[in-house]
């Protein structure tokens, strides 16, 4: 960054608020960090950065170059906050690692069901995944005598699966819940189709918990996902490729 943005940037972050600082710096400074600036109408611009947020500020007119007042100061080092970007740090974290606007997806898997939560910003979507082919049919395909036919064991249900790869598709971290061993493991299973299927969303997977789920609510399961991706709020439907959306 060169040095006058980052005396600019330096100065809204400065303690205490300092006075006098040009809306034409800021509005260098937030064009050199790859924001948006366009005018809102004849006395504001709007300051959008790549992640979507945004922001104001008056930018007066005619021969008048204004100074922020202390609010728009404010307003601009919250924005620069939520991107990431301070004086030690003058570039925008990737939007995709930020917790707060990436797309997060927890997979509480078995064979009959799974449930998908996906967070996205301070939302909690939901819907439930289940099978409508072999393991649909409520035997216990984990047992030997079950699963296999005459002497072959039984095929795995890969429409199901592709399913639940399917809401992986657009998740930037998915955390995978469970419990079991080998077969009876759906995170194993899933795993293992992945390797075949879909090895790039294996790069996704940024957790895989065991849980003795027996009885667990949804209340205990999103706690174990607040570990790992933070606060979860609010709740709604969540589309899942090859099922209608389901409100709880």
């Amino acid at each position: 960054m060169r040095r006058h943005h980052q005396r600019t940037l330096e100065a809204l972050y400065a303690h205490p608020l300092q006075h006098g600082i040009r809306v034409s710096r800021v509005e260098a400074l937030f064009r050199a960090l790859g924001a948006e600036v366009s005018e809102i109408d004849d006395r504001r611009l709007r300051i959008r950065l790549a992640d979507g947020e945004e922001t104001w500020i008056a930018k007066g007119g005619g021969v008048h170059n204004p100074d922020l007042d202390g609010e728009a100061v404010m307003r601009l080092r919250h924005l620069l906050k939520e991107a990431g970007i301070t004086p030690d740090h003058p570039e925008a974290s990737p939007v995709s690692a930020r917790g707060d606007v990436s797309h997060r997806l927890v997979l509480h898997l078995n064979h009959h069901a799974t449930d998908v939560f996906r967070l996205v910003g301070d939302e909690v979507e939901h819907a439930v995944l289940r099978p409508h082919g072999l393991w649909g049919s409520g035997e216990n395909l984990t047992h030997r005598h079950d699963r296999d036919v005459a002497g072959q064991r039984a095929p795995r249900d890969n429409d199901y699966l592709a399913r639940i790869t399917a809401a992986m598709a657009d998740a930037d971290a998915v955390l995978l819940l469970g419990h079991g061993s080998g077969e009876s493991d759906m995170r194993s299973v899933l795993l293992h189709y992945l390797e075949t299927h879909r090895r790039d969303l294996l790069e996704k997977i940024v957790g895989i918990e065991t849980l003795d789920d027996a009885g667990m609510g949804e209340g205990a399961l999103l706690a174990v996902a607040r570990e790992h991706f933070g606060n979860l709020p609010h709740r709604r439907p969540l589309v899942v490729p090859g099922q209608e959306p389901q409100r709880i």
